[in-house]
């Protein structure tokens, strides 16, 4: 894990010496991603993650002109153009991870 402004984890390994474990997660969790993804049958899709302000952006259309929005219960925010949803807002998306 990278310690912030630090070229050393903080496991005592500098990072480049853990890029390896970190490329295998990173395509570990895309591939259990991939299912998820063909279900929405979107054929593209952008995902932007603020971490300071912890909101995830979903996008199935760029330009996308909403028209409309709704907030649900969960602290998601679907944005409408007439009927199709174009993007989601995942408010405190760090605290909805599985542990």
């Amino acid at each position: 894990m990278k310690i912030p402004g630090s070229k050393v984890s903080d496991f005592g390994q500098s990072q480049e010496a853990l890029q390896p474990v970190y490329n295998e997660i990173m395509i570990e969790s895309v591939m259990a991603f991939v299912p998820q993804v063909l279900q929405l049958r979107q054929k593209n899709i952008w995902l932007s993650y603020d971490e300071e302000a912890d909101v995830l952006y979903v996008n199935f259309k760029k330009p996308n002109r909403a028209d409309d929005s709704e907030l649900l219960d969960n602290d998601v925010i679907v944005r409408y153009e007439g009927d199709e949803i174009v993007g989601m807002t995942v408010l405190n998306a760090s605290k909805k991870v599985q542990k």
